[in-house]
């Protein structure tokens, strides 16, 4: 017999609901023999008899505020009767669908029906890399069918490159994702695109169109734009580092959000002249922002041709795109920082002017070398 997994409802969002690294914010639920109780901070508890669990919902903004809930169950209870068991499942798959992280004793017939990982346990706080990473593996597992379906929009990868010998391994990482996208689309900044070996995507369609190298990356960038047929544009640089639930991040983040850009944040950084690996913790996770990094960027292609498109300007062509997304009005959204790496390289050929310095005073956590993680690509 197939279990039914629970799906979250209407309105159930992480949108503004998942607190920034600022404390440690648990609640708690208690589930025994005689019933359930509900506590969060500031807040009186609440309690229900099993014949009520369906006021459990009724606890949902209680957890608004807070960064996990941990549930523990007496031996004795609850009583696995069908009404209590969708009660729970329902109440524990909606409280991750709006950003809670729920861990502790679920017990088996109610873990059956929710679509998502709940460990015994959070390891770390907020903040921390491991707590972070498995709140987002937790939340992307409830949200991942909104958007897993024939009727979700169709991706289209822009890649502008000088490189073409970094292509194998974008182009990995590419074929690795867990919602593939319906074409990639290089855009070859000089050189000859006849020349180019053709990358092996498998089902993913590849267009090739050649971009002179004395025009702008904005330029380069507007070519491959024009030849995308997706109804969302996303652009990826060849050497930074994408892990393979990165596409699906920025579909549920649009999915949610509703924003016309979404994007993730650069404070994963791989510092190249240092070998590092630095985690900078800033901001509050599944908010509006004012920018994002500009490889991570996902936006509809009829909305990009709103905004005007890429700027035709040899650098900082992310940024003038998400001026212009500010000046229209349009929300820049950021669902959260795993699973992207932003490569640092040594010299002045970004256009964030930074010295190493920067990351490592601002750094919460760092690694020797690239950040070996399997949720980062790397």
């Amino acid at each position: 017999m197939t279990t039914r997994a629970t799906t979250p409802a209407a309105g159930d969002t992480p949108v503004g609901r998942v607190p920034g690294p600022d404390g440690d914010r648990r609640a708690h639920l208690d589930l025994t023999g005689a019933g359930w109780t509900l506590t969060s901070p500031w807040r009186r508890p609440l309690r229900g008899a099993w014949a009520q669990a369906g006021g459990l919902v009724d606890g949902l903004s209680r957890l608004d505020h807070v960064h996990a809930l941990s549930v523990e169950a007496e031996p004795s209870g609850p009583a696995p009767d069908a009404g209590t068991t969708a009660a729970l499942a329902d109440f524990v798959t909606r409280a991750v669908a709006r950003g809670t992280f729920v861990v502790g004793d679920l017990p088996a017939v109610v873990a059956r029906r929710v679509h998502a990982v709940v460990p015994g346990a959070a390891h770390g706080r907020p903040g921390d890399l491991a707590f972070d990473v498995a709140a987002v593996r937790q939340r992307r597992q409830v949200l991942a069918p909104l958007v897993h379906h024939e009727l979700t929009p169709t991706i289209s990868v822009l890649l502008a490159t000088r490189r073409p010998q970094l292509l194998g391994a974008i182009t990995a990482m590419i074929r690795a994702q867990t919602l593939p996208p319906h074409e990639v689309v290089v855009a070859v900044h000089g050189g000859d695109p006849d020349a180019l070996p053709v990358p092996d995507l498998g089902d993913i369609g590849v267009t090739v169109v050649a971009a002179p190298g004395d025009r702008s990356l904005g330029h380069a960038l507007q070519l491959a734009a024009d030849a995308a047929d997706g109804q969302l544009l996303t652009k990826m640089d060849d050497d930074d580092h994408y892990g393979p639930d990165h596409l699906l991040d920025l579909a549920i983040a649009r999915h949610v959000s509703g924003a016309p850009v979404v994007g993730k944040s650069s404070t994963v950084v791989h510092v190249e002249s240092l070998d590092t690996t630095v985690r900078r913790v800033i901001g509050t996770p599944e908010s509006a922002v004012h920018r994002v990094a500009g490889g991570t960027i996902l936006v509809g292609a009829d909305e990009l041709r709103d905004l005007g498109g890429w700027a035709d300007v040899p650098r900082a062509v992310d940024s003038a795109l998400m001026r212009a997304a500010t000046a229209a009005g349009a929300m820049i959204y950021r669902p959260h920082d795993i699973g992207y790496v932003y490569v640092r390289h040594a010299g002045d050929g970004h256009t964030w002017s930074a010295d190493a310095g920067h990351f490592l005073a601002n750094a919460r956590e760092q690694w020797l070398g690239l950040l070996r993680h399997p949720d980062f690509g790397t």
